[in-house]
C-alpha cells in the first residue's frame, strides 16, 4: 500500500488527488493520494507524521516550496540550482530527498514552435516565490537571457537573483516592484506565479491590469500557473487581446508525472492523468 500526498496551505482548490489517485488505479497500484493541509506552525509535525505513517512521497505546493528545504536530507541537483522543491521522496529509513519537477513540468507545457521562438527575447516573472525560482530557471535554460522579476516586496526577492545569476552567468535580470500598471512592451511572455485569481478569496482579480496586457506586442505570450480555475482574469484580459495563453493544468500533469515517477519507479499514466484533470473542467 503506497501512501502520497501534498502539503500546502490553503489546498481547498487542489485537484492533484484526482489526478495521481486515477494514476495509482490505471497502474494497479494499491495505495491513495491525500490533502495535508498544513498551517505554517505545523509543518514539522505534518512532516513527522508522514515518516511515521510511510509515506513514500509528497509534493510540495505554497508556501512552502522553499521552506521545506530545511528538513530536506538530500536535494536534486536542479532543486539545488533553483533553491525550491516541490517534490520528496521518502526513504525506507525516513531520509528525504527533494525534487524540483516544476521546472520541466513548465516548459514541456509550452508548445515546442512557441518555445522555439523565445529564444534571445526578453520575459517577465510576477512572483518571486518557490515557483518563480523554478520558472526562472526553466526560461534561462531556454535561452532567454533577459528576465525581469515584479515582486510586491523587492528585497526579498534578491535572493533569488543571486541564485540565479550564480548559475547562469551573464543573465540580465532586475527586480522591480509589482504593481497594478506596468509597462510590457518588449516583453515576448509573461508569466504569472502569484496566486492572485486562483479559486477562493483572490478568484476574479489580476496581478496586474488589463492596461498593462495592452501594452503586450500581438505575438507575446501569456502563461498563467493557476489551475484553477481553467481561465484566470488575467488570461481573459490576454485572450481579449488575443495573444497566445496558456493556463496551468498541462504544467500540473507533467510535474506530477515526474514526481510519480520517482514515487512508484515506473512509466507515469500521463494520458490518464491528464485526462482525469480535464474532467475537473467539464
Amino acid at each position: 500500500m503506497i501512501k502520497l500526498g501534498v502539503i500546502g496551505y490553503p489546498l481547498a482548490h487542489s485537484l492533484s488527488p484526482t489526478m495521481h489517485n486515477t494514476a495509482l488505479k490505471f497502474k494497479n497500484i494499491e495505495g491513495s493520494y491525500v490533502v495535508l493541509e498544513t498551517p505554517e506552525d505545523k509543518l514539522a509535525d505534518t512532516i513527522e507524521y508522514m515518516k511515521k505513517q510511510k509515506f513514500r512521497g509528497f509534493n510540495v505546493t505554497i508556501p512552502y516550496k522553499v521552506d521545506i528545504i530545511k528538513f530536506i536530507d538530500e536535494i536534486d541537483n536542479l532543486a539545488k540550482i533553483t533553491g525550491a522543491v516541490n517534490a520528496v521522496v521518502i526513504s525506507d529509513d525516513g531520509k528525504l530527498k527533494g525534487y524540483n519537477t516544476d521546472i520541466s513540468g513548465f516548459i514541456n507545457a509550452i508548445p515546442k514552435e512557441k518555445l522555439d521562438n523565445l529564444s534571445g527575447k526578453k520575459a517577465t516573472v510576477l512572483g518571486t516565490g518557490g515557483a518563480a525560482r523554478a520558472i526562472c530557471s526553466a526560461l534561462l535554460n531556454a535561452d532567454i537571457n533577459d528576465l525581469t522579476l515584479y515582486a510586491r516586496a523587492p528585497a526579498k526577492g534578491e535572493d533569488l537573483k543571486e541564485i540565479l545569476m550564480s548559475n547562469f552567468v551573464g543573465a540580465n535580470i532586475s527586480i522591480k516592484q509589482l504593481e497594478e500598471n506596468i509597462d510590457l512592451s518588449d516583453i515576448a511572455i509573461l508569466v504569472n506565479t502569484t496566486p492572485v485569481g486562483m479559486y477562493g478569496k483572490s478568484e476574479g482579480q489580476s496581478p496586474v491590469s488589463e492596461s498593462s496586457i495592452a501594452t503586450l506586442p500581438v505575438n507575446a505570450i501569456v502563461y498563467d500557473i493557476i489551475y484553477r480555475p481553467k481561465t484566470t482574469k488575467l488570461l481573459e484580459y490576454a485572450q481579449g487581446r488575443n495573444l497566445v495563453t496558456i493556463d496551468g493544468t498541462e504544467m500540473l500533469v507533467l510535474q506530477g508525472a515526474k514526481a510519480l515517477e520517482y514515487w512508484i519507479e515506473q512509466e507515469p499514466p500521463v494520458d490518464a492523468m491528464r485526462e482525469a484533470l480535464n474532467s475537473c473542467f467539464v
